[in-house]
């Protein structure tokens, strides 16, 4: 008993000595770069250790406080050295990747996440960021959670899906003064439409396309799905239907519009699932009073 106890005191002071070496090593300085890397780690509950974000991150609240480190695609490194970071988090096509190799080069982790132009990538993000960060049992718990999210959105949607007669979703972005831009294929608006049990008449090309008021006027689709800052911008439905360009469009005019936050259309996050959930009841809302 007496080699027992003396056993066990010895497995708590080596445990006691190592857990601060093992700390020592966790991030206290975190910059994230994009807004899904931002939302991820606050998900995860490290938000008191971000320092700084991107430009394109504004939630959740805290971050539009942060300092800015630019554009997630055009950082310059001397602006994030002199913050001090121990590690950067950042999306997929963050760059110039030459500007995260020279952080690296001076001893700065660099963590990019996979791809979240694809919500099936979500999980995995979320235990790649999870485990740069320490917080591998926060990430677990978070994953499953998004992974059991994505699934109810799966059979929700499905109640969309009546084969020809799939509701036809149109994606519309406000760009300042110039063109309105339309989603083709390969874009998280592409995705979006999909998951919610749509079809995207615009699918023939690849990526972001501006497009005519003439091919707004004569586009067919049934809803017309627009970045919430689009619409906070035109001052809500009424501005929109009231804009020159977008509001020609028919599904605009019957105000058959659906939001999306611009964050989920730069990448998907932890609170993409809810607004896309969101996005197919509101659908199944109209049908009904139809």
């Amino acid at each position: 008993m007496r080699f027992y106890g003396v056993f066990i005191a010895a497995l708590v002071g080596f445990v006691s000595l190592c857990f601060p070496a093992f700390a020592a090593d966790m991030p206290k300085r975190v910059v994230t770069v994009g807004a899904p890397a931002s939302e991820i780690v606050f998900a995860l509950g490290a938000g008191e250790i971000v320092v700084a974000t991107d430009t394109t991150s504004t939630w959740p609240e805290k971050v539009k406080t942060l300092p800015k480190v630019g554009y997630m695609r055009n950082l310059a490194a001397e602006g994030i050295i002199s913050l001090k970071p121990d590690h950067v988090i950042a999306v997929a096509d963050s760059g110039p990747t030459a500007v995260l190799d020279d952080l690296q080069a001076l001893g700065i982790p660099v963590t990019v996440l996979p791809s979240l132009a694809t919500l099936e990538n979500l999980p995995d993000a979320i235990m790649v960021a999870a485990t740069a960060l320490g917080r591998e049992g926060q990430g677990q718990i978070l994953a499953h959670q998004v992974k059991a999210d994505i699934e109810a959105l799966q059979h929700l949607a499905g109640g969309n899906k009546t084969g020809a007669n799939r509701k036809k979703i149109v994606f519309l972005m406000s760009v300042g003064h110039g063109q309105p831009m339309s989603a083709g294929a390969h874009t998280t608006a592409n995705e979006i439409i999909a998951l919610i049990g749509g079809e995207n008449p615009m699918a023939g090309y690849d990526g972001f396309k501006p497009v005519s008021p003439e091919i707004i006027a004569a586009n067919g689709a049934d809803y017309v799905m627009v970045t919430s800052s689009t619409l906070d911008q035109l001052g809500g439905l009424a501005g929109l239907q009231a804009d020159p360009v977008l509001g020609l469009h028919k599904a605009v005019a019957a105000g058959h519009v659906l939001t999306v936050s611009a964050s989920t259309i730069l990448g998907f996050g932890p609170r993409s699932v809810g607004e896309i959930r969101d996005l197919a009841m509101q659908i199944q809302q109209y049908d009904a009073m139809q």
